[in-house]
């Protein structure tokens, strides 16, 4: 048998590894579970899994410790990942059908939270386009939950959405802070706190509230601060849209309590009344944290969180709205 020289000895074995076993590691570490994992790719939870295994297998390294509750990246898997999750959606968009169409070069994919997009973006739209008259934006307007899932999967290259008191699962994502949506009180024109720049929360002692039934935590914040400040005898009026509740007030129905972003769009004929103590939600714009940014997408963060800094510098005042 002939001696395998010393430098073909320790030549290391080529390795067999593949984009889909690479998709699938991406998939799992973001979803931390084999059956949800699948189901983005349309296979069963044991084909995943056996992809996983082999894929340890042929690069010798345990990424996931594996219970019967819960599925959680090993030391050695967060740093694959880290190496790997950007190398793989920059694959993805390489060997997407139009990547070299001009076209798309300006498009930004922004999801948004159903509740801002009536009321913050279109401001921030408009002077976007005015900056930036080559860049388009797909708007994807959300549910906020549906919002964080998009960014952290790769179909939108940003999110903005809003965070309470609460605490928000940022994981995988660089977050910006971009102002604060202090809560306010809603009544008719010519209510007579109406005329008042600020009302204490205990004034709505014994009053009809209105108040926004939204995923972003609008009543859960109402919730606490009429319980923190003794507001007693209220009854409370979930409703699903800000211009219902303005209507609603309008009609003498009722006080709203709603996040002051949401007054900038719901018409004449109530005024907004900031409530103090303030309580305050802030607005957030969020990327991928592994995932450099195109330049159209660098461009959009960039102008929302400067002109959420011109914002920041002066005051939010209540939208005073005539009949």
């Amino acid at each position: 048998m002939r001696d395998v020289p010393p430098d073909v000895a320790h030549v290391p074995k080529s390795l067999s590894v593949s984009m889909h076993q690479l998709r699938l590691f991406v998939t799992l570490a973001r979803h931390r579970s084999f059956t949800r994992a699948g189901d983005e790719y349309g296979i069963t939870q044991s084909a995943v899994s056996r992809s996983i295994r082999e894929l340890e297998d042929e690069i010798a390294l345990r990424l996931f410790d594996r219970t019967t509750r819960q599925v959680a990246l090993t030391d050695a898997g967060r740093r694959l990942l880290a190496r790997v999750a950007p190398l793989v959606e920059e694959l993805e968009a390489a060997l997407r059908p139009g990547f070299d169409d001009e076209t798309e070069a300006g498009v930004v994919q922004l999801a948004s939270s159903s509740s801002l997009t009536a009321s913050v973006l279109p401001a921030l739209f408009a002077s976007c386009q005015a900056r930036y008259p080559e860049l388009s934006i797909a708007l994807v307007d959300r549910p906020q939950g549906t919002v964080l899932q998009l960014v952290r999967a790769g179909e939108a290259d940003l999110g903005i959405v809003i965070v309470g008191e609460e605490s928000q699962n940022f994981d995988e994502l660089v977050a910006e802070p971009l102002f604060h949506d202090p809560l306010c009180a809603l009544v008719p024109a010519r209510h007579p706190l109406a005329a008042q720049k600020s009302a204490n929360w205990r004034m709505l002692r014994g009053a009809s509230l209105l108040t926004l039934d939204d995923d972003t935590g609008s009543q859960a914040a109402i919730d606490r601060a009429l319980a923190l400040h003794e507001v007693a005898g209220v009854t409370l009026q979930p409703l699903a849209q800000a211009t219902s509740v303005a209507r609603m007030v309008e009609a003498g129905l009722g006080i709203g309590v709603l996040p002051m972003h949401a007054c900038a769009s719901i018409g004449r004929g109530v005024q907004a009344v900031a409530l103090t103590p303030a309580v305050s939600r802030a607005v957030v714009l969020v990327r991928r944290q592994s995932r450099a940014l195109r330049p159209g997408a660098a461009n959009l963060w960039a102008h929302f969180v400067a002109s959420s800094t011109t914002q920041r510098s002066g005051a939010v005042a209540p939208q005073a709205v005539e009949a």
